[in-house]
């Protein structure tokens, strides 16, 4: 048998083939861990960000909706305003 062949060198080349293996698949499930905290990361900064856009959408159209009726019951004053000085002055033209 040759001494290449022996089957303790053998034994120990597997050996070191495995061991590189282990070390070449700890440092992927390092990477893919990383990688996955780096996206957790992201999806939270996306979802607060995006709660920040509703909560400020919910703010500006809480705004319109009182402009608009603010807006409405202006109108309503001036149309009540309108009536009352159309009676007096129908009444002072009556007199």
């Amino acid at each position: 048998m040759d001494e290449a062949q022996s089957p303790g060198l053998i034994a120990e080349r597997l050996r070191r083939a495995v061991d590189l293996l282990d070390a070449r698949f700890d440092r992927l499930e390092n990477e893919q861990q990383h990688q996955a905290r780096l996206l957790e990361q992201r999806l939270e900064t996306l979802e607060r960000s995006q709660v920040d856009q509703e909560a400020r959408l919910r703010a500006v159209a809480d705004g319109v909706i009182r402009l608009n009726t603010q807006g409405s019951l202006a109108a309503i004053g001036q149309s009540m305003l309108s009536l009352i000085l159309a009676a007096l002055a129908a009444w002072v033209g009556a007199r």
